[in-house]
């Protein structure tokens, strides 16, 4: 619950007055309003509670009434069936006035009470009508009985129930309700209450001075009960005033020290160094929260904070601290940690002498830094520059190989043509053999270019919708002659569906057609069979090269994507002595986001491409 001067009176609580002489006076004055105060919000809050637990009881005590009153008239019903059910006219019989008067009379008294007390308890009139009707309703049973003497002693218990109320008003309608009815009946129906047909005048104040002598005991209940509720409700209302501040000075506390734990995490946080000072046993204290920041682990850690770093450094830092230590002199160092976390970093630790001691060593205070980030920059930089010595060394290769023997190509060519003068067959054949041998050599360096620039992913941006029953065909007719020369046959099996396009480079893919085509063709023997094949699998475009060659053991199958060490031949030829050609593959099917994959048996090699159809959900083509 909240009130509404809490605020005030938590900020009087925690007003303190630290002045001398007449400051006294003050410190009485703002007491005794603070007192005021406090008195007037228990006193509205008292009230407030008061009034609640008073109505509670009334509408608790008419819904009591409401079920007490329907009882009461089916139980006159009864009555009325079992005393009296018919009257006798001579031989013919009818049903007794009594029965109809418990039903009808006893639902006149009730219907209106126990309305209000559904519809409207806990109002002054609900519980006055309930007070009256009881009344009737008590009296209807007496008539029931025939005024029997033991009916009566219904009037002091329905007293007593409306005693529940603990409101004296409600006891004084019902006395007044009693008394009349026993003076009207005792003048006019003198059997239907006292059970006689000529009873003494005086009997109705006999039995009214019964009621007046119980009312006495029952109002004094009600005043009592009335004075424990407002008791209980001035406790209570101090109660929730104490929690209330309680509260508040709770949450202003907690508030405080939110405030100043902020304060030290911010003060912590803003230094971007763990400091640390050395103890006898060459280890750290850590002083700081930044510690746990930058190595993961607890502050007594430290203690053994050689343990933190990595097995390379080690040995390296430790002694040079230790001679720091020992020597008392200056420490500076850079030195890798792997954190409990898995992470490693790079450190920069610098300590400064402090004070001496008796045994030689000199305490040490210093700093470590986390210079990960700059070491990171560094090595981005190291590789930047070689990245660019390379490509320095590329573009030489391009000019300074490439372009000379292309000229010489030409040179040779306007020989072998006759136009520097006739040659001879055997002049004519070595010179074609010359420029054979330099185109072989342009096409080695083409493909050493292109490897690095696969590797550096700089050649292939741009993505297109591409065909690969279109490549196949492109580059069978491109090697159908060379093909005819070996007396080889090239076998096409291609999907006609249209639905084995992919997204991605054409003139990539075309590369790696050719070279799988040319390799096939290469090591196939005469009078073999090439088989091209091309089909949708699932969200995948499939195509194979395969031939009836020689069988590629599978500790060298393992190896012919990879980038050659040395210039050694294995005994499929598939691995020749520059062997770039199907690395290069592999590095262009990486960046379509596809496989590539070789098996071999003793009817042939096939070799399997697998690459993301054009209709897939993701792009296809993301160079790497």
């Amino acid at each position: 619950m909240h009130f509404g001067k809490k605020s005030q009176i938590h900020h009087h609580t925690s007003f303190r007055l630290c002045f001398e002489g007449s400051s006294v006076s003050v410190n009485r004055i703002e007491q005794l309003k603070l007192h005021s105060e406090v008195a007037e919000l228990i006193s509205s809050k008292t009230k407030s509670i008061f009034e609640a637990l008073v109505q509670r009881n009334y509408a608790d005590c008419d819904h009591m009434f409401a079920v007490l009153l329907i009882i009461e008239w089916l139980g006159g019903v009864l009555t009325a069936f079992l005393v009296s059910p018919t009257s006798w006219e001579g031989v013919s019989s009818n049903t007794h006035i009594h029965v109809m008067l418990s039903i009808w009379l006893g639902m006149a008294i009730i219907i209106l009470p126990v309305g209000l007390a559904w519809f409207y308890s806990g109002k002054a009139l609900t519980r006055q009508t309930i007070a009256v009707a009881q009344t009737l309703m008590t009296a209807l049973i007496i008539h029931l009985c025939g005024g029997r003497l033991e009916t009566h002693f219904l009037i002091f218990g329905s007293l007593t129930f409306l005693a529940f109320y603990a409101d004296w008003r409600v006891l004084v309608t019902a006395t007044v309700m009693t008394a009349l009815d026993h003076i009207v009946r005792g003048v006019y129906l003198p059997f239907s209450v006292y059970g006689v047909t000529y009873p003494e005048p005086w009997r109705w104040v006999e039995h009214s001075s019964w009621v007046l002598f119980a009312d006495v005991f029952l109002i004094r209940k009600c005043v009592l009960d009335m004075r424990e509720k407002l008791r209980i409700a001035e406790k209570q209302a101090q109660m929730e005033l104490t929690n209330q501040i309680i509260e508040e000075q709770v949450i202003e506390r907690t508030e405080q020290v939110k405030q100043s734990e902020e304060k030290f995490r911010n003060l912590c946080s803003s230094v971007p160094t763990v400091i640390f000072e050395s103890n006898a046993d060459d280890g750290w204290e850590v002083i700081g929260l930044p510690w746990f920041q930058l190595t993961a682990a607890p502050i007594e850690k430290g203690k053994e904070w050689w343990t933190l770093v990595a097995e390379s450094d080690r040995e390296r830092t430790l002694d040079s601290w230790k001679q720091a230590v020992e020597k008392g002199s200056e420490w500076s160092q850079e030195f890798r940690i792997q954190t409990l976390s898995g992470v490693t970093k790079w450190i920069k630790a610098k300590a400064v002498p402090l004070t001496g001691k008796g045994d030689g060593k000199r305490q040490l205070i210093g700093t470590l830094e986390d210079v990960t980030d700059r070491k990171n920059a560094e090595e981005n930089n190291r590789r930047i520059l070689l990245m660019n010595q390379r490509d320095d060394f590329m573009a030489m290769l391009a000019n300074d190989l490439k372009n000379p023997i292309v000229g010489a190509n030409r040179i040779l060519n306007l020989m072998a043509e006759g136009k520097l003068g006739k040659l001879e067959t055997e002049q004519e054949q070595i010179l074609t053999k010359i420029v054979e041998g330099n185109n072989e050599l342009l096409r080695m360096i083409q493909h050493i270019i292109s490897v690095y620039k696969y590797d550096r992913d700089s050649d292939i941006r741009a993505s297109e919708h591409a065909s690969v029953t279109s490549l196949i065909r492109d580059c069978a007719a491109k090697f159908q002659q060379h093909a005819d020369a070996k007396k080889v046959k090239i076998e096409l099996h291609l999907s006609e569906s249209g639905d084995v396009g992919i997204l991605g480079n054409s003139e990539s893919l075309r590369v790696v057609i050719q070279n799988l085509l040319e390799n096939a063709l290469k090591y196939m023997p005469v009078g073999g069979t090439i088989s091209l094949r091309a089909f949708r699998q699932g969200d995948r475009v499939m195509f194979e090269v395969n031939n009836s060659g020689s069988f590629i053991e599978l500790d060298q199958r393992n190896k012919l994507f990879e980038r050659p060490l040395t210039g050694e031949e294995d005994g499929s030829g598939y691995l020749p002595k520059v062997g770039l050609g199907l690395y290069m593959c592999r590095q262009i099917i990486d960046a379509h986001r596809g496989d590539i994959y070789c098996e071999s048996d003793a009817d042939g090699t096939t070799f399997t491409v697998s690459l993301p159809h054009v209709t897939s959900k993701e792009t296809s083509f993301q160079p790497s």
